[in-house]
This record gives structure tokens, C-alpha cells and sequence, in this order.
């Protein structure tokens, strides 16, 4: 059922406008606020124990209403339960526009900092990193983390991520610090994971020396790190947007493959 699950949601998300209608975080600024309000002056509402109390409680209802379902086994309702989640969570689809391809600055055998420095290549001035990072940050962690933990896991990230990047926590830039540590762990896997499957949809030696020697790195260096894989798999010359999402896209569709295989292989055996 995950798999049709994902693949409903993508295909909606992609190619429908449900997604950006379901896409409506603008209660979570009020919710903050709150939080604020009445935890703000307690050790309740700062740092690590003040993110915790902001995320758990959406995390904490979600994780029941999904056990309720699948212990009572109301598998229509469930599928639905998960699928609006799922949709709710997923992040916008990066949009290429053929106008704005520019080529990358070509960097053989690239290092993590200089894949930084020379090949990152954005959309506009005001994207802050490429293609592949809106891709991981908006699509593949939340797809990840709905697998490993369920509908709970994709609210999970998508509050964490919130919560790192936008203005509900400027009046307490403790938990946004918290929170941006916090979000680099949940992307460390993600990032290895989608690394390896860039590694695969691209070309394979360059990419995979770059994605095993650079696998260790801290995971404030993510982003870095996947623009790094991403642009050792591309040809040189050929690094773009457009090429970038296509080497995405590819990624992912060996992830949904590998998951399908898996799904088949344990109902064989069940």
C-alpha cells in the first residue's frame, strides 16, 4: 500500500494542482505563537526542549490516528488517512524553465568544496541552493521519511523543516538553531541514500568516488555534499537545472523500483 500511496501522491503532486491547495501552513505561525506565549519564559519554549514541545504534538496525533487505523484495520480509511498526509507534507515540485538553464563550471574528480564553490548552479539569485537540494528538502526526505516512520515520520520532517527555514521562530532564535540542527540529522540518511541512487542514474565511477569518499561528512555539509554526487554523475558541461532534475528524476524512479521489489519479494513469502 506505500508504494501506491507514494505514487498516487507524486502524480498529484505533480501533475494536479491539489497539492498547492492542501499546502497551507500559514496556522502553524498562530500555533507558534502560542507556543510562544505561554511556554516562551520556561525552559518549555527554548532550545532543543522548546522544539520538542512546538513539534511533538501534531507528530503525537498523527502517530495515533495511524495506529487507530491500522489496528483496527479500516484499510480504505487508512489509505486515505495516509495519502492526505503524505500529500500535506510533500514540499513544491522544483519548476525547470528552459530559460533559465545555465551551464556549471566544470570541476574534474570535484571535492566537496569545490563543488560548492564551482558547480552549484540555481534557477534564480534567490534560490539558495540547486535543484537536487529542493528536490531532497521538498520530495525525497519526506518520501523517506514515510517509509520508515509513516505518516508520522513525513509531518515529522516537513514541521522540522518549517520550522528551520521560515519566520515562526525569529522571536526565539534558540529553537531555530535547534531546529536547524535538528533537520540536518534527518537529512543525513536521505541525503546518503539519494546520493547513491544519483550514483546509479548517473555515471557510475566518478560519482560513487565522490559519494563513498565524502559519506562521512557532518551533516551541516548535506547540501554540499549531494551537489557534490550530483554533479560527479552529470557529464561535464552537461550540469543544469534541466539535467539535474532529469538525473532526479531517474534517481527516484530507482528508489520506487527497489521499494516495489521489495514490497512483491515480502508478499511472496508472507
Amino acid at each position: 500500500m506505500t508504494i501506491l500511496i507514494i505514487l498516487l501522491c507524486l502524480g498529484l503532486n505533480a501533475f494536479t494542482p491539489v497539492g498547492r491547495w492542501a499546502r497551507q501552513y500559514n496556522w502553524l505561525g498562530h500555533y507558534f505563537t502560542y507556543h510562544q506565549k505561554w511556554l516562551g519564559t520556561t525552559p518549555f519554549g527554548k532550545g532543543v526542549l522548546g522544539l520538542f514541545m512546538a513539534l511533538m504534538p501534531a507528530v503525537i496525533v498523527v502517530a495515533i490516528l495511524q495506529w487507530m487505523m491500522f489496528y483496527f484495520t479500516w484499510g480504505i480509511a487508512d489509505f486515505i488517512f495516509e495519502a492526505l498526509i503524505l500529500l500535506y507534507a510533500l514540499g513544491v515540485m522544483p519548476q525547470v524553465e528552459k530559460s533559465s538553464v545555465k551551464k556549471a563550471k566544470a570541476v574534474p574528480n570535484p571535492t566537496i568544496e569545490e563543488a560548492a564553490r564551482g558547480q552549484i548552479v540555481v534557477l534564480t539569485s534567490e534560490d539558495k541552493h540547486g535543484i537536487l537540494w529542493q528536490a531532497q528538502t521538498n520530495i525525497f526526505a519526506v518520501l523517506f521519511w514515510f517509509i520508515v516512520l509513516g505518516p508520522a515520520g513525513a509531518v515529522l520532517y516537513r514541521f522540522s523543516r518549517l520550522l528551520s527555514e521560515q519566520t515562526y521562530v525569529e522571536g526565539s532564535p534558540q529553537i531555530r538553531q535547534s531546529a536547524e540542527c535538528w533537520i540536518s540529522y534527518l537529512d543525513w540518511l536521505p541525503v546518503r541514500l539519494l546520493g547513491i541512487c544519483l550514483v546509479l542514474a548517473g555515471r557510475f565511477e566518478s560519482a560513487f568516488k565522490v559519494w563513498w569518499g565524502q559519506i562521512g561528512t557532518s551533516p551541516k555539509d548535506n547540501a554540499v555534499y549531494l551537489e557534490a554526487c550530483g554533479h560527479a554523475a552529470l557529464e561535464h558541461g552537461q550540469d543544469n537545472p534541466s539535467t539535474q532534475w532529469s538525473l532526479f528524476q531517474r534517481a527516484l524512479s530507482i528508489l520506487l523500483i527497489v521499494l516495489v521489489i521489495i514490497t512483491l519479494t515480502a508478499r511472496m513469502h508472507s
